[in-house]
């Protein structure tokens, strides 16, 4: 009773008090702690990225930056320019159209040319969508159980991860993008995280060394 005492009295259980304490009893009608959290816990709507950003075998530094591709939170420049922060619009590897979300990945010819020949080391033929299209289908394979299906996961948040470091070399350093140099990088790191992976192992033996 006096956790019930110690509820009512709190100000972030709204609305009709009684009515929900009672929901949060058990069946002998003592109060339940646990319905109380459930109960307080927010209810959002399933997002189908969720599989993606749970994957295990992502490094964390990886599936932060992922994590913040999948909601569309990175600071592009056309996200910039809504909250007047003035600087060059231009995606700095084509020079060609506005940097977007869309366009970073992988709608730049440039970052596309660099997903299409990790797809294709991987041995997915297939015919490559837009921004959202891409991150659906990296979604469906991360819901596989196969090792390639983890294994392309990674390669996309790797991807992303890596573009977006570079996209800042580039930006704000100077620095050159070498394709051959990334691609390799990231190959190698799927072949390190894969080493003591079972699952991984069979599909890891037939890609090459790298893309």
């Amino acid at each position: 009773m006096e956790t019930r005492d110690m509820v009512i009295q709190q100000v972030v259980v709204q609305g009709d008090l009684l009515a929900k304490l009672e929901t949060m009893q058990n069946m002998d009608g003592s109060f339940s702690i646990k319905k109380m959290y459930l109960h307080l816990i927010p209810r959002h709507p399933k997002v189908p990225w969720k599989i993606l950003t749970l994957q295990g075998n992502i490094h964390p530094r990886v599936k932060f930056i992922l994590w913040l591709v999948v909601q569309n939170r990175l600071a592009t420049m056309d996200r910039l320019q809504m909250i007047d922060i003035q600087a060059p619009m231009p995606c700095v590897f084509c020079h060609g159209g506005i940097e977007t979300h869309a366009n970073l990945f992988f709608e730049c010819p440039v970052t596309r040319a660099l997903w299409l020949r990790l797809l294709t080391w991987l041995g997915h033929i297939r015919n490559r969508g837009d921004a959202t299209h891409e991150l659906q289908w990296v979604c469906s394979m991360a819901k596989r159980k196969s090792g390639l299906g983890a294994i392309t996961s990674c390669a996309y948040a790797m991807a992303v991860y890596v573009m977006w470091r570079e996209r800042n070399l580039l930006r704000f350093q100077k620095s050159s993008y070498d394709e051959d140099r990334v691609s390799r990088e990231i190959a190698v790191h799927i072949h390190i995280r894969g080493q003591n992976l079972r699952k991984w192992c069979k599909p890891l033996s037939l890609l090459s060394s790298h893309p």
